[in-house]
């Protein structure tokens, strides 16, 4: 834990210093973390796992977490007319389960399409309501519009994983992992 917590130590002050003296671009962090690895040896990182399509087990009920997902009322009630909050993370269709996502049509990692949460997807054996509609992406790197494509189990409601070339125009650096976002219908 101590070695844990020494490389951490090193990377903040290594970063701070570098923010002090220079712009930090993504080859000064690589650098740091690069030398900061080597320095103290393997380091184990833990990768999302990759959501199943419809997958029987679904209905199984498991413990949520407690996050507070935001939702904004307009005057109308149609899906558009409501806005959510909640964490983006980043998948690779083609890599990680195959090139079909939960609604169908082929997906690819420069696809602009999103895994929607399991709670707002709704039964994860059948083809959501939300399946092909466009929705308007807003995190701390900009604004995007996506076409819901697949469904991600583990993510609590208001939640979506993106595809990398959907993260990096919404929250930017892939290295973060987990970003901030709202978003609504488009």
């Amino acid at each position: 834990m101590s070695r844990t917590l020494t490389l951490f130590t090193a990377v903040v002050l290594a970063l701070t210093a570098l923010s002090s003296t220079a712009p930090i671009d993504d080859n000064s962090i690589a650098q740091v973390e690069t030398n900061a690895i080597a320095a103290s040896g393997p380091v184990q990182l833990e990768k999302r796992k990759k959501h199943h399509k419809k997958s029987k087990k679904s209905k199984k009920s498991k413990k949520s977490k407690s996050k507070k997902t935001t939702v904004a009322k307009s005057s109308s009630s149609s899906s558009s007319s409501k806005s959510y909050s909640g964490t983006a993370t980043w998948f690779k269709p083609a890599t990680e389960g195959g090139s079909t996502g939960a609604c169908g049509p082929e997906e690819d990692d420069d696809s602009l399409i999103v895994a929607l949460n399991a709670p707002q997807y709704g039964d994860m054996s059948e083809k959501s309501s939300w399946c092909g509609k466009k929705i308007s992406i807003t995190g701390p790197a900009g604004t995007a519009t996506a076409t819901v494509n697949d469904a991600c189990p583990e993510c609590d409601s208001g939640d979506l994983d993106l595809t990398p070339v959907l993260f990096k125009k919404i929250v930017g650096d892939m290295n973060k992992g987990v970003g901030k976002i709202t978003w609504h219908s488009a």
